[in-house]
């Protein structure tokens, strides 16, 4: 049973020290295995399925302050494989007649893969694709065609570009940074509208109405890589 990971930001992280320092830090150090898989890819071979759960749950991953992918191992061939990191997203600023979970939803699934949703803490489990722009904040529009920005935060997430997004990189190193004095073109869906439904329950009748084991809601879901799949489980909050 093993973990795959892989490196994001190799200017900042090493394999080679990430899998002998990890290890060590979880207090695993006697009971893990590393491979170096080249490529800036590792495994992690572990010798029951407690211990590897276990380091599943202290997710989201960061080696140097910079973050790093780290997975259930799969049989899956593609050269960016993987890519994916759950993150916990904390959504602000959205207006409390249009607090629902189908909006939630809405603006989650412009995000990536939504596991799980909280409504009570407007906040959902996404799988976060690490080839793409990481999005901070979006403009909604209402029915009645008013717009709204709204503020998207990831929880543990380190360092990344805050120029474009990316996690491989920091701002120092952005490929898409202009010279200074030079116009610098806005990024591709940072600032998208949202088209939200209309809705005419308010939150507070919302909240009201549900049993508390209905406040949240999970979603059937495929393999996070296209295939097979499987049904997600909300996690414990601590």
């Amino acid at each position: 049973m093993s973990l795959i990971g892989k490196i994001l930001n190799p200017k900042k992280q090493s394999v080679v020290m990430l899998i002998q320092t990890m290890p060590a830090q979880w207090k695993m150090q006697d009971r893990i295995t590393a491979n170096d898989l080249g490529s800036g890819k590792f495994l992690l071979n572990f010798m029951n399925e407690d211990d590897l759960q276990w380091v599943l749950r202290q997710g989201p991953f960061h080696y140097n302050f910079c973050m790093f992918v780290l997975v259930r191992w799969e049989p899956v061939v593609h050269d960016n494989y993987p890519w994916i990191i759950p993150f916990w997203v904390e959504i602000t600023g959205i207006p409390l007649h249009l607090w629902t979970i189908k909006n939630l939803r809405n603006i989650g699934g412009r995000l990536g893969h939504i596991d799980t949703v909280e409504l009570l803490a407007g906040r959902m489990l996404i799988d976060v694709d690490t080839r793409k722009l990481i999005t901070f904040t979006r403009k909604i529009a209402s029915p009645g065609g008013e717009e709204v920005s709204i503020q998207i935060h990831y929880d543990k997430l380190f360092k990344h570009c805050s120029s474009c997004g990316m996690l491989t990189h920091e701002v120092a190193y952005c490929p898409m940074k202009f010279p200074v004095g030079k116009d610098r073109v806005e990024r591709t869906g940072v600032f998208e509208r949202v088209q939200l439904p209309i809705v005419t329950t308010s939150r507070q009748a919302l909240l009201r109405d549900q049993k508390p084991y209905d406040r949240y809601e999970t979603f059937s879901r495929s393999d996070r890589y296209g295939k097979g799949s499987r049904r997600s489980i909300s996690p414990q909050r601590k």
